[in-house]
């Protein structure tokens, strides 16, 4: 995670199991901008990653 001011951003990764029994890998971003001790805006970004890609 990284924060300035009244922004963080975090990054991650994702592995889920689908319905069909497939496992799905992603990268992760989000971002929140915070106001008065509250999340008043959220930024997510979703990446697929193929099996070659995922660490």
């Amino acid at each position: 995670m990284v924060e300035e001011n009244d922004v963080v951003m975090a990054e991650m990764t994702l592995e889920a199991l689908q319905k069909d029994g497939t496992v799905m890998r992603a990268a992760m971003g989000e971002v929140f901008v915070v106001r008065d001790g509250l999340i008043c805006e959220r930024r997510a970004y979703v990446v697929p990653l193929t099996e070659n890609d995922h660490r």
